[in-house]
């Protein structure tokens, strides 16, 4: 075989193993209806939500057009702290290495409101996933 497919195909291979490392409904959020329900709560009782430079409102990835990658960072935090992934102080931790700050008091708001958010009896995996 040509060396460029072989190198191809392990990219491919790889991308696809690091698509598995995500949180579990990083790409099947349709059926993470309570993850929704979390990140509805968070949207409306959590304003304003400041999570660096980025002000989420509504909580969705246009309203931080210039930083999608960060917010794409941040969805994916939430999730594992949703499903019990990350506990509150990694998730706090890694939050304020994704804006470069520990003292942003807008930021340490919003990351203290969605801890007290989260629901008591979160699960661990999305609802109707075949794992």
């Amino acid at each position: 075989m040509n060396t460029r497919v072989i190198n191809a195909a392990a990219a491919a291979a790889l991308a696809a193993a690091g698509l598995v490392a995500c949180a579990p409904d990083a790409w099947q959020n349709y059926k993470a209806t309570g993850f929704n329900d979390y990140l509805n709560v968070v949207q409306a009782e959590c304003q304003p939500l400041w999570i660096g430079d980025m002000y989420l409102q509504p909580f969705e990835a246009s309203s931080v057009p210039a930083q999608p990658g960060r917010f794409d960072s941040l969805l994916d935090m939430m999730s594992k702290l949703y499903y019990n992934r990350s506990t509150p102080a990694d998730f706090r931790a890694g939050v304020q290495t994704l804006v470069f700050s520990t003292d942003d008091p807008r930021t340490n708001r919003s990351i203290d409101c969605m801890i007290a958010k989260l629901p008591a009896d979160r699960p661990r995996t999305p609802g109707g996933s075949v794992r």
